[in-house]
């Protein structure tokens, strides 16, 4: 057992010192090649937000005359509809706004497909109504489409006050590290939604979301999937300040669980499976994390054992998260950094769990 435990703690430490290593050889893209976007935003009950993403998207410093922007309305039961009529009436922006018609076909891919289907530009740009944009997003992605990228991922920045939210922080800069160094080694794992561009005529070629347009989540890392499949090593990874977006932490402790169990969820039906084989080991190293801890706690392993093992997994931890934090605009705070590594262990069996047999609600959908 000492052995398997040590097999796997090495293989953490190693793992996100590669990872840190790595994102520092991201470098930023110069080759963009005049291309024209067209930003898709699937809605639903965005009435809060919906304003602040199409005004930052109206302070663009990109050509207006070069970009469109279509609105899926996905039957929102709020005053969504009605915001998006007086703003399309009162702005300079190239602006569509659809609804779809179908209850059967609901949902964000059914969206994000209606809205696809009607741009008329090269490249899709998709982001979501409770984002907020930098004023050179679109001249950021303009940079990163030369003629051999088919999909190109931008980084997404959380933000929100307080411990919890700060937790949540740290523990999403992982996943963007993850997904920003796999994609920049030709080895896609994951990337976001809700900063994602990519080529018409590469989403029809590889026949959209068709196949898991019924799963809620995976919008993303499918279609990342099917492309870089169809067109190896076309993908890239925007390391760009002004390419990221920013969203907020999830307030309560239920949406956060909702918002997590809603991502994990598509993990069953991930065709890519070295990401089904990481996520495995990633299981198995915290089960082994926590068996360490319990069984110091009980006399089975000797304490300075264990101390060892938690500081070298901090330490390394550290040094990714601060390299991709100070990307990000972010600082370390300590507190949350401890609490998230005490308590991650646990978050991540969870999840495990709940991906496999767990329902969750989102956006007054429910689904299990």
């Amino acid at each position: 057992m000492i052995l398997l435990i040590s097999i796997f703690s090495i293989g953490h430490v190693f793992f996100y010192l590669i990872l840190a290593w790595k994102w520092s050889q991201i470098k930023p893209f110069r080759d963009g090649e005049k291309v024209s976007f067209s930003v898709v935003i699937p809605v639903r009950n965005e009435e809060a937000n919906i304003r602040n993403v199409l005004s930052d998207l109206q302070t663009q410093t990109f050509d207006k005359s070069r970009f469109e922007v279509i609105v899926v309305d996905d039957f929102s039961t709020d005053s969504t509809w009605s915001i998006l009529s007086e703003v399309r009436d009162n702005t300079s922006l190239d602006l569509k706004i659809a609804g779809l018609k179908d209850p059967s076909t609901h949902g964000k891919k059914n969206a994000l497909t209606s809205g696809i289907a009607e741009a008329k530009h090269e490249v899709i740009l998709t982001t979501d109504a409770d984002c907020r944009l930098h004023e050179r997003w679109i001249d950021s992605y303009a940079k990163a489409f030369s003629s051999q990228t088919q999909i190109v991922a931008g980084p997404v920045a959380l933000e929100g006050q307080g411990v919890f939210a700060e937790m949540q922080i740290t523990e999403f800069v992982g996943l963007i590290a993850f997904g920003g160094v796999t994609l920049s080694s030709n080895n896609p794992s994951m990337c976001s939604g809700a900063n994602l561009g990519f080529k018409k005529k590469a989403f029809i070629e590889v026949g959209g979301y068709e196949g898991n347009i019924g799963i809620p989540s995976g919008d993303d890392e499918f279609l990342l999937y099917d492309i870089i499949k169809r067109y190896p090593r076309s993908g890239r990874f925007l390391k760009s300040e002004s390419a990221t977006v920013t969203t907020k932490t999830q307030p309560t402790f239920q949406q956060f669980l909702n918002q997590r169990s809603r991502w994990i969820s598509k993990w069953k039906h991930n065709k890519n499976w070295k990401l089904r084989l990481t996520a495995v080991l990633f299981f198995i190293d915290y089960l082994l994390f926590l068996t360490v801890v319990t069984g110091t706690i009980f006399g089975y392993f000797h304490a300075t054992f264990m101390g060892v093992i938690i500081a070298s997994r901090f330490l390394a931890n550290y040094i990714l998260l601060k390299k991709v934090s100070n990307f990000l605009g972010h600082s370390i705070v300590l507190k949350p950094l401890l609490l998230l590594q005490v308590l991650y262990p646990f978050h991540v069996l969870v999840m495990g769990l709940q991906s496999m047999f767990g329902g969750y609600t989102w956006k007054g959908r429910k689904y299990g």
